[in-house]
């Protein structure tokens, strides 16, 4: 079975794809952002726009955000804290070969028992991983025989 690409540790199929596929509703502000996450994986941003609040995202914004996701090789999700309204999250990705680290505290909104990403405030973080710890990956591999060769 295919893992989740949010790090439940849950296969896709009992996870994000559901909701995804609006089968089922994310029933927690982290089930909306940890969905959010598999969607940049897939390059899914019809998804991550239904999923927005009160927002109408320009053909700029749309094309952005597809080549951001499309253009970057997902490492991992790692989950800091959460609430009913908040989730704050470090996502970590190779973009035109640098390593990058996405650091959020996201507020979601609940309307009619469906929770929308409102916001998010973004922090700077600088990422360096040293070439013989195990990759965030989370393949088991040291970094360097796994996600590094990808930044040459």
């Amino acid at each position: 079975m295919e893992k989740c690409y949010c790090k439940s540790g849950s296969s896709f199929a009992e996870c994000c794809e559901p909701i995804l596929r609006v089968q089922k509703v994310a029933t927690s502000a982290l089930s909306l952002m940890r969905s959010r996450y598999s969607a940049y994986c897939l390059g899914d941003v019809n998804y991550l726009q239904a999923t927005t609040h009160d927002h109408t995202w320009t053909d700029e914004e749309l094309k952005f955000i597809q080549d951001w996701a499309d253009n970057s090789f997902w490492q991992h999700l790692e989950i800091i804290d959460f609430n009913d309204e908040m989730v704050e999250f470090k996502a970590y990705y190779i973009f035109d070969k640098k390593q990058h680290l996405h650091h959020e505290r996201s507020t979601f909104l609940k309307i009619n028992d469906m929770y929308k990403y409102v916001d998010g405030e973004i922090y700077e973080d600088k990422v360096t991983f040293t070439k013989n710890e195990k990759c965030i990956c989370g393949s088991g591999l040291k970094y360097k025989r796994c996600c590094l060769p990808k930044l040459v």
